[in-house]
């Protein structure tokens, strides 16, 4: 399943549309539908998304169907959810620590800007 469609279903199951995200972002519907199939959004507007969505960044990106606990605290405060490590390839373990590498890196900037 494509970005696009996975964040258009977790939009539909909150009762928000693909224009009120887009518009969330300051962009139209075609500059983010171009954006999320051209793979060329930065990952601060992903990293947005999963955040509005109470959803983990990275579950854009796998393979099966996430299910998603909506009672739940949003993901930033819970412990991250990964799956079965026993049962993903070396090349999909990899590509994880590839993003959350970026989430640290994301992190680490934002604190070098707070004031001492």
């Amino acid at each position: 399943m494509e970005i696009k469609s996975k964040i258009i279903e977790i939009l539909e199951k909150e009762h928000y549309t693909f224009s009120d995200l887009a518009g969330y972002l300051h962009m139209s519907e075609d500059d983010l539908t171009q954006a999320l199939n051209n793979r060329t959004l930065e990952l601060r507007s992903l990293e947005d998304i999963s955040k509005t969505l109470r959803v983990p960044l990275y579950s854009f990106f796998r393979a099966e169907q996430p299910k998603f606990d909506y009672t739940q605290k949003p993901y930033y405060i819970n412990r991250l959810w990964t799956g079965d490590d026993s049962e993903k390839t070396k090349a999909a373990l990899q590509q994880e620590i590839t993003l959350l590498k970026q989430i640290i890196a994301l992190k680490e900037e934002h604190i070098a800007k707070i004031p001492h």
